[in-house]
């Protein structure tokens, strides 16, 4: 399908004129219907398709998923807290300010045109290069204005995991920098002096061991009342109410973190964003259907209160799981990572015949890698259980 550029080009306001700024913060006012001052992946998603309407774009998560990932982390390669993020905590890294959003447009034309130069190449139409691909792609390659003089090694140089074929994320960042000439920031997270070395997966020093000492999972239960006795319904409604300083009833996401780290005292839980979006977003939804009032699906009442706590308990547990798993500590599984960590996973109730299958069943986006979003309803589907945690 041709690519209409010229429209595209249109729809995205990146130029840095007083025009183009007015048409960003318009654009940005549009994906941020709740003016908390920052955009969720979920808003990014819902803004390209309703408000920018390009399909080409929103159609196409992998380049969604590349483009919100390398302009979140531009603007927070230092690890301090954005400024819009509420009660100053660090959310740059899981959401999209609004001072970033001018590089998230510009990541969603990079990506995009990147995106046709691997649907080019991919010759197969499986999202994934083999060196065959690629070899007969060359000729093509060198129009773009790259000379490859040796394929085999250019092909080893951009398959970064060595898997035997190259991925979307893999292509994209060596022809984001050799062939459109553009820089795409590493998250500084966890590259301090003092930071360990990337582990390799499988590596037996590595975090892919069956237990982790460091949760006291007893605490954990003793300060989330998820039981539905009188005794913990008491806990659970004084608990709500120190939630909830302003008494309306209703909590949104910062109330949540804020309680979660004020109030429950839970670093384990408050620490990790990814928990905590999960948990709310899933309980959230739960009591909705038979509402009438479309904002009532922003906030956590308090006849929710109770799944919160019960999700914020299981996604910390998911989330112990996918960390084992990661082993390259960058919040995606490989490939190589998922095979290396199937052992493990038997210890947690799923024995997996077929690798390369379970791995496509649970990578739902089929961009090669697998995040905690896709992890955690793969797991939770699957039943599987810590053989370390409480229960």
């Amino acid at each position: 399908m041709a690519i209409d550029w010229d429209m595209i080009q249109s729809k995205l306001p990146v130029e840095k004129t007083d025009e183009q700024k007015a048409k960003r913060q318009e654009l940005f006012d549009g994906f941020d219907p709740n003016g908390n001052g920052y955009l969720s992946l979920a808003e990014v998603d819902k803004g390209c398709k309703d408000i920018l309407g390009i399909p080409e774009i929103y159609e196409n998560k992998p380049v969604m998923m590349r483009a919100f990932q390398a302009s979140r982390k531009a603007a927070n390669t230092d690890g301090s807290a954005p400024s819009h993020a509420p009660h100053g905590e660090d959310q740059g890294e899981d959401y999209i300010e609004r001072s970033e959003f001018r590089l998230l447009l510009l990541y969603l034309r990079h990506y995009l045109e990147a995106w046709q130069m691997f649907d080019r190449v991919d010759s197969s139409d499986d999202r994934r290069i083999d060196l065959e691909e690629f070899k007969s792609a060359v000729p093509m390659i060198k129009k773009w204005g790259i000379k490859i003089e040796d394929p085999e090694a250019k092909f080893q140089e951009i398959d970064q995991n060595g898997g035997g074929h190259i991925l979307f994320d893999e292509f994209a960042d060596w022809a984001l920098q050799k062939v459109l000439g553009v820089e795409v920031k590493k998250s500084s997270k966890n590259m301090s002096p003092k930071a360990s070395p990337k582990r390799k997966a499988g590596d037996s020093s590595t975090k892919h061991s069956t237990s982790s000492p460091s949760i006291d999972w007893d605490k954990i239960r003793e300060k989330l009342p998820m039981e539905k006795t009188e005794e913990q319904k008491k806990q659970r409604d004084k608990l709500f109410d120190g939630f909830d300083p302003n008494g309306n009833g209703i909590l949104s996401l910062a109330e949540v973190h804020k309680g979660c780290k004020d109030i429950l005292g839970l670093p384990e839980i408050y620490d990790i964003k990814p928990v905590m979006m999960r948990a709310f977003q899933a309980a959230r939804r739960v009591d909705k259907r038979e509402k009438n009032d479309p904002l009532s699906e922003d906030y956590i009442e308090r006849c929710e209160f109770r799944l919160l706590l019960v999700y914020l308990r299981n996604y910390f547990e998911v989330w112990q799981m996918f960390d084992r798993i990661d082993s390259g500590d960058d919040r995606r599984i490989d490939f190589e990572e998922f095979k290396s960590a199937i052992p493990m996973m038997e210890t947690w109730g799923v024995k997996i015949d077929d690798p390369e299958a379970a791995f496509r069943e649970v990578d739902e986006n089929g961009g090669g890698k697998i995040l905690f979003d896709e992890f955690s309803d793969w797991a939770i589907k699957k039943g599987l259980d810590l053989e370390d945690d409480d229960d």
